[in-house]
């Protein structure tokens, strides 16, 4: 059975979930403190349901067009018990008429055994007369009913037939006609079964039109639709004020959202330039110690560098033996005394100290 259809019907049903969240808050589903510290939800344990207006709307608007279908199915039942009746009792007189049908064929069978019994050739006079004596009874029987397509005998079928009555009927041709006569009141019953039979048939015929002229399912489907759809607008304008109170909310969450998002950001981009002013300042400082070191450097090589000159100096004049002074002197022997000293001397001596001890020793 339908209740709603089409667009309203769904949209009745369909309810978004932002409006289920909020339906959900309104009736109670919002937690609650015990004093043990512990959390319920209201909505978990039924309450609130039967106060939330829009499923009330809903259920109000379902059973009155339950109702109403309701209504419409017990009228189409009562057509449907009448048509159920009608087509037991055509089943019944079927099965009647089935029954005379086989009694009828019975006593053709016993008809048979009799033109055996007697001797009688199928296609002898006597037979031939019983056919016409049959023949005969068959069409008083239509006769008398007013049938439509009664059997005629021709006109040199009554002249035999009037013999035959005058001469008498033979013993074999008595018993079968009264098997005829039998069969006879078993067609005449089954002539009046399937009048009625037909007669009944005819009411089943009726009562569906009767059904479809009535049409009340389909006038209560639409019924029920106009209630349903008026429900559903009601209910869509319930819904679209509660969604616009449900985006409003969820607007000024985001909006706050944004604006804590973009607080953080900027303390972010603040706590950013500030390491990046320390990166410059410590990758100043590591320039600045960079060139001292390459300074220093340049200055270790050419102290190196006079040291060695200074070196090779003292030597050849060592061995010059400093003016003609002969190996052996003192002067020969300070500047044994005073490479010596040089060799021993740390890369971060300045060349000036060498040109000190010169001056001393000139």
């Amino acid at each position: 059975m339908k209740v709603q259809s089409g667009t309203a019907g769904d949209q009745v049903i369909s309810i978004s979930a932002a409006t289920q969240e909020q339906q959900a808050e309104r009736s109670g589903a919002k937690a609650r403190k015990h004093s043990d510290g512990k959390t319920i939800f209201a909505g978990s344990l039924g309450i609130g349901l039967q106060n939330d207006p829009i499923m009330l709307k809903k259920q109000q608007a379902r059973k009155q067009a339950l109702q109403i279908i309701g209504d419409a199915w017990d009228v189409d039942r009562r057509f449907d018990r009448n048509v159920a009746d009608y087509k037991e009792k055509i089943n019944e007189l079927h099965a009647r008429r089935d029954e005379n049908d086989e009694e009828i064929a019975l006593r053709d069978e016993w008809k048979e055994d009799l033109r055996r019994e007697y001797g009688v050739r199928e296609d002898s006079q006597e037979q031939k007369d019983l056919e016409l004596l049959e023949k005969a009874a068959e069409a008083n029987r239509l006769s008398s009913r007013g049938n439509r397509r009664p059997v005629t005998l021709t006109e040199e079928e009554k002249e035999r037939l009037a013999e035959i009555q005058e001469n008498g009927l033979t013993e074999y041709q008595q018993r079968c006609m009264k098997f005829k006569g039998e069969q006879g009141r078993f067609e005449a019953e089954n002539d009046e079964l399937l009048t009625e039979e037909q007669a009944y048939n005819a009411a089943v015929t009726s009562t569906r039109l009767a059904r479809l002229k009535n049409n009340e399912m389909v006038k209560a489907q639409k019924k029920a639709d106009i209630v349903m759809e008026a429900a559903s607008k009601e209910v869509i304008g319930m819904l679209t004020d509660e969604a616009k109170e449900f985006v409003d909310e969820k607007l000024e969450e985001q909006t706050e959202e944004a604006k804590k998002k973009a607080e953080e950001k900027e303390e972010q981009e603040e706590k950013k330039d500030r390491l990046e002013e320390k990166a410059e300042q410590l990758e100043q400082r590591i320039d600045a110690s960079r060139e001292r070191n390459r300074q220093q450097e340049e200055e270790r090589k050419e102290a190196k560098e006079r040291a060695r000159e200074e070196e090779a100096l003292l030597t050849d004049m060592m061995e010059a033996g400093v003016g003609g002074i002969g190996a052996t002197t003192e002067a020969q022997s300070e500047i044994k005394d005073m490479l010596h000293k040089m060799n021993l001397l740390d890369e971060d001596i300045k060349g000036s100290i060498i040109e000190a001890k010169l001056e001393a020793y000139s």
